[in-house]
Parts: structure tokens; sequence; C-alpha cells
């Protein structure tokens, strides 16, 4: 830190004086001073870097917030680069890392990746100072949010009665330091928490939480451990599993919303979602039963296969691993096909990227929250706008190079290694045109894409819901529309 503590506090004060006075050209000026300090050519220590990148994704966030337009704002993908790229630091600034939680999921909240932000808010609650009471706020204000837009009685209820239980820890305290926060929480204060206060006094007669409901599974042995697995890791199509991974939610309830048809068409949108959802359910108990090594062991007898002596496995579990990865990018291409579908977009090619959404004018000009949610997580699959190479787009340790991976499943070769291997090759590799991986690596991306996949599910019904609560809004009709029979 020598030297450093004048230039770190000069920072500071300076950026935050600019903020206030939302001075853009001084920001902007500061923007491009500090990505010298963190630019990979710097030798500057890692927990400068890490201070300087959190001061740039504030940067970042002030100047997003500063334009109305949120479908491709680039600054929303530069501050969420810059927290990312805090987390990457192995020496990094550990008392700023609650605070880089709380403004991560609060800029993944204004682009409605909402259940992306939650588990976030919860990590920085579980903290003192700031990062606790933004936390609080922006996870009660959260939840209140996406509860307008949820289709299902129940999930509204508990989706209110947690943020109620998360404003209430909020109202707990002491003393609150931030004074917008201070203000906001007023119930006369007019401000939306304000409001969620007036509408919920004397709502909820018992507060009961998801882990106190009196449903208790009776499962197998073996069943229930992988459902325990699935509300742990939130791998349930339920959105109550977002909110505790209690078991009233180890079920996979997400299904599409009522939409309007011609008649006799039948609802093959929904029975499209249907399959999806159901390759996506199957996948997940693929990607468990790999995870676990369970397979059947002869497969693996009188194969002869080659060894080139780098700690390659050829083990069923490894299939069946790369396997679920290939369902889950599947699914997700799924997703951009129902929407074309259902917007009639007559594409013709559909795969689940940023540049298949920024063709799409139609799904920009819908102002639907959900659908700008599924572009910016899109990107997640893409590679960096201004690069072709390594890394991807957002420097996230799971999502590194996840659509190369995608790419080398589907066309080319992904070899496998043990980890003790990673950086050792017997040969020249002249001829190596595998996608090399460790089994570790390969388990990390695919928990990542799992979770994301799960989330494009969900986005995927909320928009399609958005837009027919807005269509029978606006043509003030009346639909008459029968059940559809469930499985």
């Amino acid at each position: 830190m020598d030297g450093w503590n004048a230039k770190i506090d000069f920072f500071a004060r300076n950026i935050d004086t600019c903020i206030e006075s939302n001075d853009i050209d001084s920001l902007v000026y500061f923007c491009d001073e500090l990505r010298k300090i963190i630019s990979d050519e710097s030798e500057t220590p890692d927990i400068i870097k890490s201070i300087i990148t959190y001061y740039l994704s504030n940067i970042y966030q002030h100047l997003a917030s500063d334009k109305n337009e949120r479908w491709d704002n680039p600054s929303y993908g530069n501050a969420i680069i810059c927290h990312r790229k805090f987390y990457r630091y192995k020496n990094k600034d550990f008392q700023l890392l609650p605070q880089v939680e709380v403004n991560h999921a609060n800029t993944l909240q204004t682009l409605c990746r909402t259940f992306e932000a939650i588990p976030l808010w919860k990590k920085g609650i579980s903290h003192f100072g700031d990062a606790e009471e933004v936390g609080l706020y922006r996870l009660t204000t959260g939840l209140v949010w996406i509860s307008q837009y949820l289709y299902d009685a129940e999930h509204i209820y508990y989706y209110q009665l947690y943020a109620y239980k998360y404003a209430k820890k909020l109202l707990a305290k002491d003393e609150i330091y931030h004074n917008g926060i201070r203000e906001s929480i007023k119930v006369n204060s007019g401000s939306e928490f304000g409001r969620f206060l007036q509408h919920v006094q004397n709502s909820f007669d018992e507060e009961s939480t998801l882990s106190e409901h009196p449903y208790k599974p009776s499962y197998s042995k073996e069943e229930k451990k992988y459902r325990s697995w699935c509300k742990d890791n939130i791998l349930f199509l339920n959105p109550l599993n977002d909110l505790e991974d209690a078991w009233i939610v180890d079920h996979d309830v997400l299904n599409f919303p009522s939409y309007s048809t011609p008649d006799f068409e039948g609802p093959y949108l929904s029975a499209a979602f249907s399959s999806m959802k159901n390759e996506f359910c199957f996948y997940r108990h693929c990607f468990y039963e790999g995870l676990n090594k369970k397979y059947v062991k002869f497969t693996d007898k009188d194969k002869y296969l080659t060894d080139t002596l780098d700690g390659v496995i050829y083990e069923g579990y490894i299939e069946k691993i790369k396997v679920s990865l290939k369902g889950c990018f599947s699914v997700l291409d799924k997703t951009s096909r129902l929407l074309d579908r259902y917007y009639e977009l007559n594409s013709s090619k559909f795969a689940f990227n940023r540049q298949w959404f920024d063709k799409q004018k139609i799904l920009r000009d819908q102002n639907n929250p959900f659908l700008t949610a599924l572009f910016w997580l899109s990107k997640d699959f893409t590679q960096h706008d201004d690069d072709e190479r390594r890394p991807s787009y957002w420097l996230n340790d799971s999502a590194f190079e996840v659509r190369e991976l995608r790419n080398a499943l589907e066309h080319g070769w992904v070899r496998v290694i043990n980890s003790d291997f990673e950086c050792f090759s017997t040969w020249e590799n002249e001829h190596d045109y595998a996608y090399k991986i460790t089994s570790d690596a390969l388990i990390d991306k695919g928990m990542y894409v799992f979770k994301q996949t799960r989330n494009a599910l969900i986005y995927l019904c909320l928009a399609i819901n958005f837009t027919e609560k807005k269509s029978k809004k606006e043509n003030n009709i009346n639909i008459l529309s029968n059940k559809v029979p469930l499985v």
C-alpha cells in the first residue's frame, strides 16, 4: 500500500464529488485513468487494482443511470464487468466485498435480473454497515417489484411476506446511516418502500416462513438426496426456491402462463414449454448423477482408448456431465425459438446469444422488463464485443469461456483432465485441437449453465405473462379459456 494511500484518497474524494454534482465529463476522464491502473499490463498490486475496480464500477453505475436506455446501455455492462473482475482478484480488499456484491445485485436488478440479484443481496446483508442497510432496502423493494409480475397467488404472498420480513429487519436497526434510506423507510415517505409498508400493515397475521411450512417429504433415501441437492443449489423451477431452501419448494411448479390463441388452435406454446421444462429436469438429474459418478460401470470396459498421458478422464460420469451441458444449451436455444413463435419474429436462426436479441427490434420495442432480462442474460453466453478471443464477455469465473465450451462440445473435441494435470503436457501439441478443461472447472461451468438456464426459463414465462396482461388491458377484452390439462 506504500505510496498508494494518497492516490486512493484522491480518487475516492473526487469521484464521490463528481457523482454528487453529476459532472459527467470528469467521470469519463476518471474512467480512462482508472482503466490504465487496472489494465493487464499494469504492475499495480492486486489489492490496489481491486479498490480501483470498485471505484470504476461506481462510476459506470452512475453513467448508466444518467440515461434512460436499459436494453443496451454499455455502462451497465461495464459496471457488471467491474464487479465480476473484482471477484477474480486473489488478493482483493475483502472489506469492500459486501459493497461490491450489493452493488452488483443492484445493477442486475436495474436490468430486471431479479433472480440473479437475490443471492447477492443475501450475501450483502450478512455483513454490517452500508452493505447491510442498502442490501436490506434493495432486497425488500426487489421482492416487492417481482411479486407484481408473478402469476401464482401463493408465490405473490410469500414474496411479499419475505419482503416484509426484510423490511422489519431494516426498521429494527438502532440507527440508519444512509440518508436516502432513512427517509425512504418512513411509512408516509411516498417511496416504494413506504407505500409497501402502508399496504401490508396488519396483513400478515402469522409470519411463518417457508421452512415452517407443515409439508414433510416422504421420499426414498436416494430421491431425498437428489431433491435436497436441487433445492440447496436453487435449481428447482419454482420461484419460491429463491426465497429459501425449505422442503416445500422441492417441486418444479413453473408452468407457461395463460395466453390467448385463435379458436381450436390448441395450447401448443404451453406444450412446447412443457417439453423444454421436461428436458431441463432430465438434464439436471443427469448432471447430478455425473457429479456423483453414478453410471453403469461396465460401459467403461473393453474400449481400448488412447491415453494422452495428461490425466485424461474417459469415464462415463464425465460423459453424463457433457451430455447434460449440451442439453442445457439446447434448452436455451429453444427459449429463443419459443419467443420467435410467440412474437411472430420469423427468424432463420435461434441461438440464445446477444446477436440474436440484437436483431429483434420487436422485442426491444415491447418495453418488457423480462425481455430486457433475457437480452442481458444472453450476453453471459456471448464473447466480448471487441474481442473474439478469450476471455468471455463477462469475466465471470463460472462463465469463463462458456461459449467456447459449448462450441467444442457440439462441433469439436473436449478433453477433460484430472485437476492435478492442469498445467502439464507431455507433447508439443501441434496436432492437438482439443478444448482442454479440468473436471473441477467443467463442474463449475456446468453449475453456472444450469442456474442460468433455470433463470432463463423463469424470465421467459414472466415475459409472456407481462405481454398477455398488457395486451388484455390495452384491448379491454375478455378471454374465455379452458384449463390446460397437466400430466
